[in-house]
């Protein structure tokens, strides 16, 4: 049982989570196959294993966020379906998009005294709260949707973890493609306000081979700064932000201007009910985001699919490889310890070890507390750390809003070196 923050129950188990506030989940069974567990080591049968959400459930992200939550739950409730012995405890807080909401559920979630977390989302929330929360308590983050390159330079000491790709790549793919799908000599960028777009902006800018007549930020105003960056008549217009901020942006757009220009937006506008709370069928609107490629990925979504009644949508996949590399690093480690933790992330998803999919977690779960190498292969991507606990082997979605939504035209694989 678990709830959002202080809030109502996101578990099925609705009494149980308003009693309690967090979700725990009982696995009946044995250890199974791998016998008894390596001497020393915790038998999983007498284990918790305990991992947190920070979630943006509401703001900004918040229509994209809830998917994600969605998936964070999805393992501890395979590993409830399963016949391994053991007891999962989950609970998510909500950010609220903010970098105050997400440094105090942060805080929460660390002094209820979880030694791992899913999240946060967004790139400016995720900067604050590790920095704040959960590096100086030697707790665990590995956030499945904040994409700024300057996490991978923070002064972690190994804490910080992300199954979602930086975005030096995104802005790459997308300068490209404004050059060789749409022939634009001209730009101009309208970006959130802080890390997230200002990183974004200024690495379109780096990469695209036209002019870029401005680089214009907007925070909870959009009609000036929407002007502004229109002003020089651009042959593109390059819009960072949240879905929240993109039905406030387009709406001002339609209802002010010819809709002539082409329009690129990336990941975290990516919604697919976003042109009908415009009002428009927004067709000169195209975007880039990441793509869930992994080879766990069909295993992933037919679950998520049966689980939730709806197919996975942005980020989805990054969320549950969150979860699920955190339980297997929690059983690795023999320990609800931060550090103990730490020292397991690379090590279950280096190859050699048993491979584990998102079909097989329980079984993984059960070879990783025996002290057997695992070797994790997720659904969003190989899952593979580097020093910075990035991943890599991205590709990324070329696609295009219609009345309907919005429809992929391609897949796109970053050039080496782009």
């Amino acid at each position: 049982m678990y709830k959002h923050g202080q809030t109502q129950p996101r578990s099925r188990r609705g009494l149980l989570a308003a009693a309690a506030g967090v979700t725990t989940f009982g696995l009946a069974g044995c250890l199974g196959s791998t016998g008894e567990a390596e001497q020393g080591r915790t038998p999983l049968a007498e284990r918790t294993l305990r991992y947190g959400g920070v979630m943006a459930l509401s703001g900004g992200l918040g229509s994209v966020g809830e998917p994600i939550a969605d998936a964070v739950e999805l393992p501890a409730k395979q590993l409830d379906d399963s016949d391994l012995e053991a007891d999962v405890e989950l609970q998510i807080e909500d950010s609220e998009t903010t970098a105050r909401g997400g440094i105090n559920a942060m805080r929460t979630l660390v002094d209820a005294g979880y030694p791992a977390i899913a999240g946060p989302l967004g790139s400016d929330v995720t900067l604050q709260a590790v920095q704040q929360a959960s590096i100086p308590a030697e707790v665990v983050n590995c956030s499945p949707a904040s994409t700024t390159p300057t996490l991978s330079i923070l002064n972690d000491r190994g804490f910080s973890f992300r199954t979602a790709p930086d975005d030096s790549l995104q802005a790459a793919v997308a300068a490209r493609l404004a050059a060789d799908k749409h022939d634009a000599s001209s730009a101009a960028t309208l970006h959130i306000a802080g890390d997230y777009g200002r990183q974004l902006s200024g690495a379109f800018a780096t990469s695209f081979g036209g002019e870029v007549q401005r680089q214009v930020s907007f925070d909870d105003e959009y009609e000036d700064p929407l002007a502004a960056a229109l002003s020089g008549d651009p042959d593109l217009l390059f819009v960072i932000g949240y879905p929240k901020d993109g039905v406030e942006i387009f709406s001002h757009y339609y209802d002010g201007y010819e809709g002539d220009e082409v329009v690129f937006t990336t990941d975290g506008m990516m919604d697919s009910s976003l042109p009908e709370q415009v009002g428009e069928p927004m067709q000169n609107v195209y975007g880039t985001a990441p793509s869930s490629n992994g080879p766990g990925y069909d295993a992933f979504a037919e679950q998520y699919e049966s689980e939730f009644g709806r197919e996975p949508s942005i980020f989805t996949a990054n969320g549950y490889d969150a979860a699920a590399v955190i339980l297997l690093a929690n059983a690795a480690a023999g320990e609800n310890d931060g550090g103990a933790i730490r020292k397991q992330m690379r090590r279950v998803t280096a190859d050699g070890g048993t491979e584990v999919t998102p079909d097989t977690l329980a079984e993984g779960i059960r070879h990783a507390a025996a002290g057997d190498p695992v070797e994790y292969r997720g659904a969003s991507s190989e899952v593979v750390f580097d020093e910075n606990g990035d991943v890599s082997g991205i590709d990324y979605q070329y696609f295009r809003y219609d009345a309907d939504g919005f429809s992929v035209i391609e897949e796109i694989t970053p050039e080496v070196g782009s």
